[in-house]
């Protein structure tokens, strides 16, 4: 059942069914993401864990573009409009992403990159490694194994606009998962990594 339409700007309609899905997707995500960064301690993030969803800005685009589940919503309205309006209200809202630290460079001989990464304080590297991990569970559901997030990250480092410290950090934490199993990470995470040790 079709509950509004925007033909004349050329918007896909939002249906019940898409309503629905799209809530219920970002909710499990959220949930899980909050279960994930309470095991390692971060309590108040996990909270707080993409609210920005739930606004306006970035809901409603969800529900015109949501597809079952199979892919983010912010694709489908790249595809149409060459950027996504949501995403750049998402990732403006919320620390977790590497797309929030990036900030111009005050140094004039490095004038041909003024866009520079900033490192990110590790409560947010630890954040999105959970949000990282979660997505990769949403996404693959039964079939998810452990080596999934890893494999995420290496398909798309080359574009990743990442501090080499934060690169290092979140790769050898994926590392971790990968290698020694879910368990061993939370536990690296919040006995060592958040605790402020230095990272070899």
């Amino acid at each position: 059942m079709k509950t509004r339409t925007n033909t004349s700007k050329g918007l896909p309609p939002m249906t019940w069914k898409k309503i629905c899905g799209h809530l219920r997707t970002i909710t499990e995500h959220k949930l899980l993401v909050m279960k994930h960064c309470f095991r390692i301690g971060l309590y108040r993030q996990g909270i707080l864990h993409d609210l920005s969803k739930y606004m306006p800005s970035e809901l409603l685009m969800g529900f015109r573009y949501y597809d079952d589940g199979k892919s983010s919503p912010n694709n489908g309205e790249r595809k149409l409009k060459g950027y996504s309006d949501a995403w750049m209200h998402h990732k403006g809202r919320n620390r977790h992403h590497f797309e929030y630290w990036t900030d111009y460079t005050l140094n004039a001989y490095d004038r041909k990159h003024p866009m520079q990464p900033v490192q990110m304080p590790r409560k947010y590297v630890a954040e999105m490694l959970m949000d990282r991990i979660c997505a990769s569970k949403n996404y693959n559901k039964d079939s998810y194994t452990q080596h999934h997030p890893l494999e995420y990250f290496e398909k798309g480092r080359s574009h990743y606009l990442l501090h080499p410290q934060t690169h290092k950090e979140l790769h050898g934490m994926l590392r971790i998962l990968d290698q020694r199993g879910e368990e061993e990470l939370v536990r690296f995470v919040r006995e060592y990594y958040l605790k402020g040790y230095p990272i070899k």
